[in-house]
């Protein structure tokens, strides 16, 4: 299985960014000037908003296509079945039967748009409420890869929203090579995990 439309979007963007922020040739001392630690760290916030941006397009798309297919055919998928467990949640009566109805299965799916609308990161936290809700748990996520989710939108955040007097400098060959190496991975079997979801009725 290739990797979606979106994904290579993605991909293709994170490299642009990487050309318009980051050095050409990374020191091999590790020293840079401020405008190129200050470029880093624009990259980083960059980056970040769309490795979001693409998890939050790829949900939608999915939760689309399986509420078009309920739309046009009413065919109660296990996906749609999740989403509506995960509204009954939200709403706190987990106990409450699965109802099929066509105002609890559109309750349910503008329920979690509203989520991915008010989803602002990609902490562990952030990803599992934007992937349990269609049917994708912690056990089919890799720990290591959630881990470095984490600390990578716990440094975003330090980033874009403290001042540059009280941030530590970032190695922008480090940032690079974090996305790249350990990042994109688990991003690319998210991807294909994406793509099956809503497969199965």
């Amino acid at each position: 299985m290739g990797f979606s439309k979106r994904f290579k979007q993605l991909d293709k963007r994170l490299k642009t960014l990487r050309a318009h922020f980051l050095p050409a040739a990374f020191s091999p001392i590790g020293q840079y000037t401020v405008k190129e630690y200050d470029f880093a760290r624009a990259y980083l916030v960059l980056a970040h908003a769309e490795i979001e941006a693409f998890i939050e397009d790829r949900a939608k798309e999915r939760v689309d296509i399986v509420f078009g297919r309920w739309n046009r055919a009413g065919r109660v998928s296990e996906v749609i079945r999740a989403l509506i467990a995960f509204h009954n949640i939200q709403l706190r009566r987990p106990w409450k039967l699965i109802d099929n109805s066509a105002r609890s299965v559109r309750s349910a799916v503008n329920s979690y748009f509203g989520v991915l609308k008010n989803n602002h990161g990609v902490r562990e936290e952030n990803l599992l409420k934007v992937l349990f809700p269609i049917g994708i748990g912690p056990k089919e996520i890799k720990t290591t890869w959630l881990a470095t989710m984490d600390s990578f939108g716990v440094e975003r955040g330090s980033i874009a929203h403290t001042s540059i007097k009280t941030q530590q400098p970032i190695d922008p060959e480090g940032e690079f090579k974090k996305i790249r190496e350990q990042v994109l991975p688990g991003l690319k079997r998210l991807d294909r995990k994406l793509s099956r979801v809503g497969r199965r009725v």
